[in-house]
Protein backbone atom coordinates (compact mmCIF):
# COMPACT_ATOMS: atom_id res chain seq x y z
CA UNK A 1 0.00 0.00 0.00
CA UNK A 2 2.90 2.36 1.04
CA UNK A 3 4.92 1.62 -2.06
CA UNK A 4 1.03 2.24 -4.50
CA UNK A 5 0.71 5.54 -2.32
CA UNK A 6 3.99 7.00 -3.61
CA UNK A 7 4.01 5.52 -6.58
CA UNK A 8 0.65 7.56 -7.05
CA UNK A 9 2.07 10.84 -5.47
CA UNK A 10 4.77 10.44 -7.29
CA UNK A 11 2.56 10.49 -10.53
CA UNK A 12 0.50 13.54 -9.20
CA UNK A 13 3.51 15.28 -8.76
CA UNK A 14 4.62 14.30 -12.64
CA UNK A 15 0.85 15.60 -14.03
CA UNK A 16 1.55 18.78 -11.75
CA UNK A 17 4.84 19.66 -13.38
CA UNK A 18 3.66 18.63 -16.82
CA UNK A 19 0.78 20.85 -16.20
CA UNK A 20 2.99 23.67 -14.76
CA UNK A 21 5.00 23.54 -17.74
CA UNK A 22 2.42 23.55 -20.18
CA UNK A 23 1.33 26.57 -18.20
CA UNK A 24 4.56 28.39 -18.55
CA UNK A 25 5.30 27.51 -22.06
CA UNK A 26 1.85 29.37 -23.24
CA UNK A 27 2.34 31.94 -20.79
CA UNK A 28 5.45 32.69 -22.62
CA UNK A 29 3.61 32.39 -25.87
CA UNK A 30 1.63 35.21 -24.92
CA UNK A 31 4.36 37.41 -23.76
CA UNK A 32 6.29 36.47 -27.44
CA UNK A 33 2.71 37.84 -28.97
CA UNK A 34 2.06 40.71 -26.97
CA UNK A 35 5.22 42.18 -28.77
CA UNK A 36 5.18 41.44 -32.21
CA UNK A 37 1.52 42.38 -31.96
CA UNK A 38 2.69 46.11 -30.31
CA UNK A 39 5.59 45.76 -33.17
CA UNK A 40 3.15 45.43 -36.23
CA UNK A 41 1.31 48.23 -34.40
CA UNK A 42 4.27 50.56 -34.31
CA UNK A 43 5.38 49.65 -37.84
CA UNK A 44 1.38 50.07 -38.91
CA UNK A 45 1.51 54.20 -37.07
CA UNK A 46 4.97 54.49 -38.68
CA UNK A 47 3.63 53.54 -41.93
CA UNK A 48 1.20 56.20 -41.62
CA UNK A 49 3.23 58.90 -40.33
CA UNK A 50 5.19 58.75 -43.46
CA UNK A 51 2.20 58.57 -45.88
CA UNK A 52 0.76 61.59 -43.93
CA UNK A 53 4.31 63.42 -43.77
CA UNK A 54 4.47 63.14 -47.51
CA UNK A 55 0.91 63.42 -48.78
CA UNK A 56 -0.42 65.82 -46.57
CA UNK A 57 1.36 68.52 -46.97
CA UNK A 58 0.66 68.45 -51.19
CA UNK A 59 -3.30 67.85 -50.05
CA UNK A 60 -3.58 70.73 -47.78
CA UNK A 61 -1.99 73.13 -50.55
CA UNK A 62 -4.33 71.86 -52.91
CA UNK A 63 -7.34 72.11 -50.54
CA UNK A 64 -6.43 75.77 -49.54
CA UNK A 65 -4.89 77.20 -52.99
CA UNK A 66 -8.23 75.77 -54.52
CA UNK A 67 -10.78 77.37 -51.81
CA UNK A 68 -9.06 80.85 -52.40
CA UNK A 69 -9.34 81.07 -56.03
CA UNK A 70 -13.24 80.08 -55.90
CA UNK A 71 -12.75 82.78 -52.79
CA UNK A 72 -11.48 85.34 -55.45
CA UNK A 73 -14.09 83.71 -58.03
CA UNK A 74 -16.62 85.10 -55.76
CA UNK A 75 -15.82 88.60 -55.00
CA UNK A 76 -14.90 89.02 -58.68
CA UNK A 77 -18.90 87.88 -59.17
CA UNK A 78 -19.89 90.26 -56.52
CA UNK A 79 -17.89 93.05 -58.53
CA UNK A 80 -19.34 92.36 -61.44
CA UNK A 81 -15.98 91.31 -62.84
CA UNK A 82 -16.86 88.52 -65.16
CA UNK A 83 -13.44 88.29 -67.10
CA UNK A 84 -11.76 87.76 -63.60
CA UNK A 85 -14.04 85.27 -61.99
CA UNK A 86 -13.99 83.57 -65.02
CA UNK A 87 -9.76 83.21 -64.36
CA UNK A 88 -10.12 82.58 -60.97
CA UNK A 89 -12.77 80.06 -61.82
CA UNK A 90 -9.99 78.54 -64.18
CA UNK A 91 -7.45 78.84 -61.41
CA UNK A 92 -9.75 76.62 -58.87
CA UNK A 93 -10.61 74.12 -61.40
CA UNK A 94 -6.71 73.22 -61.85
CA UNK A 95 -6.30 72.63 -58.14
CA UNK A 96 -7.86 68.94 -58.05
CA UNK A 97 -7.46 66.43 -54.89
CA UNK A 98 -9.51 63.63 -53.47
CA UNK A 99 -12.42 64.71 -51.06
CA UNK A 100 -12.35 68.33 -52.24
CA UNK A 101 -15.05 69.29 -53.70
CA UNK A 102 -14.26 73.54 -54.86
CA UNK A 103 -12.90 72.34 -58.70
CA UNK A 104 -16.50 70.27 -58.82
CA UNK A 105 -18.08 73.98 -58.22
CA UNK A 106 -16.07 76.07 -60.70
CA UNK A 107 -16.40 73.63 -63.34
CA UNK A 108 -20.20 73.94 -62.56
CA UNK A 109 -20.19 77.36 -62.27
CA UNK A 110 -17.76 77.73 -65.87
CA UNK A 111 -20.52 76.06 -67.61
CA UNK A 112 -23.43 77.97 -66.57
CA UNK A 113 -21.47 81.05 -67.30
CA UNK A 114 -21.26 79.52 -70.86
CA UNK A 115 -24.28 78.45 -71.12
CA UNK A 116 -25.88 81.49 -70.45
CA UNK A 117 -23.47 83.88 -72.42
CA UNK A 118 -24.03 81.47 -75.42
CA UNK A 119 -27.77 82.03 -74.70
CA UNK A 120 -27.63 85.77 -75.03
CA UNK A 121 -25.95 85.53 -78.57
CA UNK A 122 -23.60 87.68 -80.54
CA UNK A 123 -22.66 90.06 -77.48
CA UNK A 124 -22.34 86.93 -75.31
CA UNK A 125 -20.35 85.22 -77.65
CA UNK A 126 -17.02 85.99 -75.68
CA UNK A 127 -17.27 85.50 -72.53
CA UNK A 128 -19.14 81.98 -73.12
CA UNK A 129 -15.79 81.13 -75.33
CA UNK A 130 -13.64 82.26 -72.24
CA UNK A 131 -15.38 80.39 -70.07
CA UNK A 132 -15.36 77.09 -72.09
CA UNK A 133 -12.34 77.34 -73.01
CA UNK A 134 -11.15 77.60 -69.06
CA UNK A 135 -13.49 73.99 -68.82
CA UNK A 136 -11.12 72.72 -71.61
CA UNK A 137 -7.78 73.48 -70.27
CA UNK A 138 -8.82 72.87 -66.29
CA UNK A 139 -9.69 69.29 -67.34
CA UNK A 140 -6.47 69.00 -69.43
CA UNK A 141 -4.47 70.46 -66.80
CA UNK A 142 -5.49 67.71 -64.07
CA UNK A 143 -5.49 64.62 -66.02
CA UNK A 144 -3.66 61.73 -65.17
CA UNK A 145 -4.31 58.65 -66.74
CA UNK A 146 -7.43 60.18 -69.07
CA UNK A 147 -9.08 63.51 -69.43
CA UNK A 148 -11.31 63.53 -65.90
CA UNK A 149 -15.15 64.38 -66.84
CA UNK A 150 -14.36 63.32 -70.68
CA UNK A 151 -18.19 63.63 -71.94
CA UNK A 152 -18.35 67.49 -70.26
CA UNK A 153 -14.51 68.39 -72.21
CA UNK A 154 -15.79 66.52 -75.31
CA UNK A 155 -19.45 68.53 -75.27
CA UNK A 156 -16.92 71.89 -74.49
CA UNK A 157 -14.57 71.44 -77.60
CA UNK A 158 -18.25 70.90 -79.46
CA UNK A 159 -19.58 74.49 -78.35
CA UNK A 160 -16.22 76.19 -78.73
CA UNK A 161 -15.69 75.00 -82.38
CA UNK A 162 -19.65 76.24 -83.04
CA UNK A 163 -18.57 79.57 -81.51
CA UNK A 164 -15.15 80.06 -83.28
CA UNK A 165 -17.32 79.26 -86.71
CA UNK A 166 -19.66 82.22 -85.69
CA UNK A 167 -16.97 84.29 -84.28
CA UNK A 168 -15.15 84.01 -87.99
CA UNK A 169 -18.10 84.28 -89.67
CA UNK A 170 -19.03 87.83 -87.72
CA UNK A 171 -15.56 88.91 -88.56
CA UNK A 172 -15.91 87.76 -92.18
CA UNK A 173 -13.14 85.35 -92.22
CA UNK A 174 -15.25 82.22 -92.59
CA UNK A 175 -15.15 81.41 -96.28
CA UNK A 176 -15.76 77.63 -96.01
CA UNK A 177 -19.68 75.81 -95.06
CA UNK A 178 -19.94 75.97 -91.58
CA UNK A 179 -20.46 72.46 -90.83
CA UNK A 180 -16.56 72.03 -92.72
CA UNK A 181 -15.18 74.43 -90.70
CA UNK A 182 -16.69 73.17 -87.42
CA UNK A 183 -15.52 69.92 -88.22
CA UNK A 184 -12.45 71.37 -88.57
CA UNK A 185 -12.00 73.06 -85.53
CA UNK A 186 -13.20 70.32 -83.48
CA UNK A 187 -10.65 67.89 -85.06
CA UNK A 188 -7.68 70.19 -83.55
CA UNK A 189 -9.57 70.31 -80.17
CA UNK A 190 -9.93 66.77 -79.55
CA UNK A 191 -6.26 66.22 -79.77
CA UNK A 192 -4.86 65.97 -76.24
CA UNK A 193 -1.80 68.01 -76.26
CA UNK A 194 1.56 66.82 -74.74
CA UNK A 195 3.21 63.18 -74.62
CA UNK A 196 1.70 60.17 -75.41
CA UNK A 197 -0.64 59.11 -72.44
CA UNK A 198 1.80 56.21 -71.83
CA UNK A 199 4.36 58.68 -70.59
CA UNK A 200 2.04 60.36 -68.56
CA UNK A 201 0.74 56.93 -67.40
CA UNK A 202 4.51 55.65 -66.75
CA UNK A 203 5.68 58.66 -64.94
CA UNK A 204 2.26 58.12 -62.35
CA UNK A 205 3.12 54.55 -61.41
CA UNK A 206 7.02 55.71 -61.06
CA UNK A 207 5.11 58.31 -58.42
CA UNK A 208 2.97 55.48 -57.00
CA UNK A 209 6.11 53.16 -56.49
CA UNK A 210 8.53 55.42 -54.80
CA UNK A 211 5.66 56.22 -52.35
CA UNK A 212 5.48 52.14 -51.77
CA UNK A 213 8.60 51.81 -51.69
CA UNK A 214 9.04 54.42 -49.03
CA UNK A 215 6.64 53.04 -47.09
CA UNK A 216 7.74 49.25 -47.66
CA UNK A 217 11.27 50.97 -45.98
CA UNK A 218 9.20 52.17 -42.87
CA UNK A 219 7.63 49.25 -42.19
CA UNK A 220 10.61 46.37 -43.24
CA UNK A 221 13.40 48.66 -43.10
CA UNK A 222 13.48 49.17 -39.81
CA UNK A 223 12.46 47.44 -36.82
CA UNK A 224 9.79 47.96 -33.24
CA UNK A 225 12.45 49.72 -32.18
CA UNK A 226 13.33 52.21 -34.71
CA UNK A 227 16.83 50.48 -36.15
CA UNK A 228 18.09 49.97 -39.11
CA UNK A 229 17.65 46.35 -40.80
CA UNK A 230 20.54 46.57 -42.87
CA UNK A 231 19.08 43.78 -45.73
CA UNK A 232 15.54 45.06 -46.11
CA UNK A 233 16.66 48.22 -45.40
CA UNK A 234 18.88 47.97 -48.84
CA UNK A 235 16.55 46.13 -50.84
CA UNK A 236 13.68 48.81 -49.65
CA UNK A 237 16.06 51.76 -50.01
CA UNK A 238 17.36 51.05 -53.55
CA UNK A 239 14.09 50.77 -54.82
CA UNK A 240 13.15 53.95 -53.38
CA UNK A 241 15.93 55.58 -55.36
CA UNK A 242 15.09 54.45 -58.55
CA UNK A 243 11.60 54.85 -58.46
CA UNK A 244 12.39 58.45 -57.84
CA UNK A 245 14.91 58.77 -60.69
CA UNK A 246 12.23 56.63 -63.12
CA UNK A 247 9.41 59.13 -62.11
CA UNK A 248 12.44 62.17 -62.68
CA UNK A 249 12.84 60.95 -65.91
CA UNK A 250 9.84 60.72 -67.02
CA UNK A 251 8.15 63.51 -66.04
CA UNK A 252 11.16 65.41 -67.79
CA UNK A 253 10.44 63.41 -71.19
CA UNK A 254 6.63 64.14 -70.60
CA UNK A 255 7.64 68.09 -70.23
CA UNK A 256 10.23 68.35 -73.55
CA UNK A 257 7.79 65.94 -75.62
CA UNK A 258 10.89 64.03 -76.34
Amino acid sequence: MTGSTEETGEAGAGASGSSGSSGSSSTAASKRALPRAARWRRRLALVLLVGAAVLGPLWLRVAIEGSQELSRAERARAEGDEPREIEHLGRALRWRAPLLDHDELALERLWAIGEQRQAAGAEGREAALAAYREVRRGLLATRTVGVPHRARWDEANARIAALMVEQERALGLGDDATADAEAFHRQALVRVPGPEPIRATLAALAFVAWIGAVVGFSSRGLDGAGRLRPRPALRWGLGAVAALLAWAVLLALSHTGA
